[in-house]
């Protein structure tokens, strides 16, 4: 047996208690320049307390990232006008966006967890793979160009999609893309078959309280605003 004295191993600077807090600031920063991103395409410029509500933070707390993030030049921040993005800060966001919605697709494609339960480990997994390795993966899944969910890898795709809300009665649509993806809203949408590639017709509206009535695969259900919001659609090609 060797003598203590001889061992050499040693944790990998990135495992270090020191590097470890590093990283930690650097995947705060990702996820704020990433929940801003997803914040803009629902309301375009985006108030402090949105970002506040969307992060589970104090708007205290988000004030002061915000502040740091428009340091860094990745937002801008004109009080009364909210912040957006800069060119740095959207590179940034889609650059995410393709990592985590590889990171989907291997762990559903490969791994096989359902498509409901990837995306908070999406979340925690994107920050630790780099882009060099994100494009090994898309080699490895054959270059997917939609997540389990159907939002496009590349964010700067245009998809022609509508949302299930603004959709016209009486049209043959395709759904296109889930874009709320908590866990108990994707089962939701499972049980009532809307999924990506699900056929859908808009039937009515109701007059006051925004339900809308549709036929998915033949199957007739009510939805509320929220589902209309959140499942995108559009006529076959």
């Amino acid at each position: 047996m060797r003598s203590r004295t001889d061992i050499q191993l040693r944790v990998p600077e990135v495992c270090r208690p020191g590097a470890m807090r590093a990283d930690q600031v650097n995947e705060t920063v990702q996820e704020y320049i990433e929940g801003i991103h997803r914040l803009q395409e629902e309301v375009g410029r985006v108030a402090t307390n949105e970002v506040a509500q969307y992060m589970g933070v104090s708007p205290a707390s988000a004030s002061i990232m915000l502040k740091r993030l428009a340091e860094m030049n990745l937002v801008e921040h004109t009080p009364y006008r909210g912040i957006i993005l800069t060119e740095e800060g959207e590179k940034m966001a889609h650059e995410l966006l393709r990592i985590h919605r590889l990171t989907e697709r291997l762990l559903t494609d490969i791994i096989g967890l359902p498509w409901n339960d990837v995306h908070d480990f999406a979340c925690k997994l994107e920050h630790y793979i780099s882009p060099e390795v994100a494009d090994k993966i898309a080699e490895a899944l054959g270059n997917p160009t939609t997540c389990p969910h159907g939002n496009p890898v590349d964010a700067t795709v245009d998809d022609g999609s509508i949302r299930l809300a603004d959709a016209a009665e009486g049209r043959d649509l395709l759904v296109i893309k889930i874009t709320d993806e908590r866990r108990a809203f994707l089962q939701y949408v499972e049980t009532l078959e809307l999924v990506p590639g699900a056929q859908v017709e808009v039937l009515g509206r109701t007059p006051f309280d925004g339900l809308i009535q549709i036929n998915v695969d033949g199957r007739q259900h009510t939805v509320g605003p929220e589902v209309a919001r959140y499942v995108w659609v559009k006529e076959p090609s």
